[in-house]
């Protein structure tokens, strides 16, 4: 092989690597560029996450107009999550059903009648509500809701009397639930929290509150916060699973095609030097077309199938072009069923690594290796001085 044919194959691999980056760019301009506004549609039609914060209990403190928070002596909370995953566009958003129904018990600890005023707050203004309901002592209150208001209540606490509030709603959310203490001191007494799910990948965002328990359940998982007496700034929180978003998920593929190919160019550049196989400039081009066809297919298939089909079909696709191309070009005699082998882990094996979160660097870093030994052992005892003599 001479340095010319070396540098042909350079140019070409190159070019290769300038119309991937070209597709990655358009692939993220359909999908992550275009994010902001369908995110918008999603929640127009399916609301924003949901963050229900905790009821505030207050007092009149005597001879002043300040007022003093008085916690719950429990706090009784009942969650139910459904999700429903939406696609808008090459993206799929969590969203979901929460169904909330909280009881508070409040006690009077001094020695006078006092007027409680409670304030429970709606996630949202925006957010639609079902089958929405208040009960103090377990009696329906029937008034008018204001959801920029919430609900707010006054009632009499006689000494050492205890009285409940619940209140129960369904909505629906986009990403993420989250409960928050009342602000102040943080301090949660008598905290029973109970979440059910439909799904059993449960994901905690940043600074949220641990369970205490995690049990799987048939299809879900459910959580349990218990606490006595908990002081905490941290809320409860869980982030729903995100399914894989085929516009990124194209965009990355693409720009990290050309380590597909130029560990696909050495593996028949190493046949061609060890079967003495003269492999023009221009079989290297059309090879390039060939890998550069399963990412194109891929990136417009994911449009209109599930993306998994979608890779498949990108896969048989590019490898029967490339496989059928080189026999028809070298003829039966040179090793296609190895090169096939080789475009299946370098391009196929490479690609569906993206599919499984974390493990690309580690696909790569075996398969670097895995050709390295292999390599190493073929042409150890290869002239190189012939190989890439000048008449070569």
């Amino acid at each position: 092989m001479s340095v010319q044919r070396i540098l042909a194959i350079a140019v070409i691999f190159i070019t290769g690597a300038a119309g991937w980056a070209i597709l990655g760019a358009v692939n993220q301009v359909r999908s992550v560029d275009t994010s902001s506004a369908l995110e918008s549609a999603v929640r127009s039609l399916w609301g924003a996450p949901v963050t229900q914060s905790a009821p505030r209990f207050t007092v009149e403190v005597p001879g002043s107009n300040r007022r003093r928070e008085v916690l719950p002596a429990s706090n009784r909370i009942l969650v139910d999550l459904r999700l429903e995953q939406r696609r808008k566009g090459l993206l799929w958003y969590p969203t979901f059903v929460s169904h909330f129904d909280g009881s508070y018990a409040i006690t009077n600890e001094e020695p006078v009648t006092q007027k409680l005023r409670i304030h429970f707050p709606l996630p949202s203004t925006s957010a639609t509500y079902e089958g929405f309901g208040v009960w103090l002592d377990g009696e329906p209150q029937r008034s008018e809701l204001d959801t920029a208001e919430g609900v707010r209540l006054v009632l009499e606490l006689a000494p050492g009397q205890t009285r409940s509030l619940r209140v129960a709603y369904r909505t629906r959310g986009l990403g993420t639930w989250r409960y928050r203490p009342a602000p102040g001191s943080g301090r949660i007494r008598g905290l029973d929290m109970t979440v059910t799910t439909d799904f059993a990948a449960v994901d905690f965002p940043e600074g949220s509150l641990s369970p205490m328990s995690l049990q799987a359940t048939d299809g879900g998982t459910r959580l349990v916060w218990q606490a006595a007496d908990l002081i905490t700034r941290q809320s409860v929180a869980i982030a729903m699973p995100v399914k894989v978003n085929p516009g990124p998920l194209a965009a990355r593929m693409t720009f990290f095609a050309p380590v597909c190919l130029l560990f696909f160019f050495v593996l028949i550049s190493a046949i061609a030097i060890l079967q003495g196989v003269s492999i023009h400039p221009m079989h290297y081009l059309f090879v390039t077309a060939g890998f550069f066809a399963f990412h194109l297919l891929f990136a417009y298939l994911v449009d209109q199938v599930n993306v998994h089909l979608a890779f498949a079909i990108a896969s048989v696709t590019s490898v029967g072009l490339v496989i059928a191309y080189l026999r028809a070009a070298l003829g039966v005699g040179f090793p296609w069923r190895v090169a096939a082998l080789g475009q299946m882990f370098y391009l196929v094996l490479f690609s569906y690594s993206f599919f499984l979160e974390g493990m690309t660097g580690l696909t790569v870093t075996i398969g670097s290796v895995l050709t390295l030994a292999v390599l190493m052992s073929l042409t150890a005892r290869l002239d190189w001085n012939r190989v890439l003599g000048p008449s070569a």
